[in-house]
């Protein structure tokens, strides 16, 4: 096996056998159900939320199967993206403070070892998804028998479905190593809980914005802005998919889209492995952007 497989195997075993991944597995879920009906509680009772919640909402009249379809799965890339991205960022830091990444180092090269990183966070992801899906058909399975209601299926039938989720997926992959690449940078940057925050700041913040312009476009996806924000790497894995899953641009925009985010996953993991590889090994140094500059003119 090669020195990657080798490194993503590891780091797969190791975090899908820890406690931690079938806690947030099972626990995760249950979080966020409850969070969804207290915010429902509170907002029948406040006028101020449900005044909020009103402005966020899309237009009812032009709100479609595919472009609800589509805003959802946009949401839910931009949330999953953010949340394996601060995995990737804490593991990388973390093995940063171990003395072990020296002697790896010395025969691994950094490149090798962010790629296994971001492999191998993606892979536990997939995994976590997986076991999602299954929870859900179980208890889905369940309250059918038990209660026999009478619900169709025939959306597994309908086009706009398996659109959704092909383009899904390559957005995701897109967008997943086109972040990963830079928590993994940032990562390396910083051996201290308070260095270098306000990269790590940054690129929350840029997932921010992309989630609540996605949610824009859902309704001005043809718009002059949303078009832009179609092609730029940074909102584009949430853009692209509510306009691809929606229609509301052309096939051959969402495909342009696609094709210039991996380009631009491709060149990040470039300049991505360049701040990994210089960075991994100095500690105790706080980064500026200068520093930043003189490792990716290097080799």
């Amino acid at each position: 096996m090669s020195q990657l497989s080798l490194i993503i195997k590891n780091e797969y075993l190791t975090d899908v056998r820890a406690k931690s991944f079938w806690i947030a597995t099972f626990v995760l879920p249950l979080v966020m159900i409850a969070f969804g009906v207290f915010i429902g509680f509170l907002s029948a009772d406040s006028e101020s939320l449900s005044t909020a919640a009103n402005f966020a909402a899309p237009d009812k009249d032009s709100m479609t199967p595919d472009k609800a379809l589509g805003m959802m799965l946009g949401m839910m890339l931009t949330l999953f993206i953010m949340m394996y991205g601060a995995q990737i960022f804490n593991k990388v830091k973390t093995e940063k403070c171990n003395r072990i990444v020296e002697i790896l180092a010395t025969c691994v090269p950094g490149r090798t070892m962010m790629m296994a990183k971001i492999i191998a966070v993606g892979l536990v992801g997939l995994t976590q998804i997986l076991l999602w899906f299954i929870l859900t058909g179980i208890l889905a399975g369940g309250l059918i028998l038990v209660f026999m209601p009478d619900i169709s299926f025939d959306f597994l039938a309908k086009s706009v479905f398996w659109r959704g989720m092909i383009w899904s997926i390559v957005f995701f992959i897109g967008g997943y190593i086109f972040y990963g690449s830079l928590f993994a940078a940032v990562g390396a940057m910083t051996d201290k809980n308070n260095e270098n925050q306000e990269y790590m700041s940054i690129l929350t913040f840029l997932l921010l914005g992309a989630f609540y312009i996605g949610e824009y476009a859902v309704d001005h996806g043809e718009g002059v802005f949303a078009t832009i924000c179609m092609y730029l790497p940074f909102t584009s894995p949430t853009v692209g998919t509510v306009n691809a899953v929606g229609e509301t641009t052309p096939a051959w925009m969402a495909v342009l889209s696609a094709l210039v985010l991996y380009a631009c996953a491709f060149l990040s993991i470039s300049f991505a492995g360049k701040i990994y590889t210089s960075s991994l090994l100095l500690k105790g140094k706080k980064f500026l952007p200068k520093d930043i500059i003189t490792f990716l003119r290097s080799k």
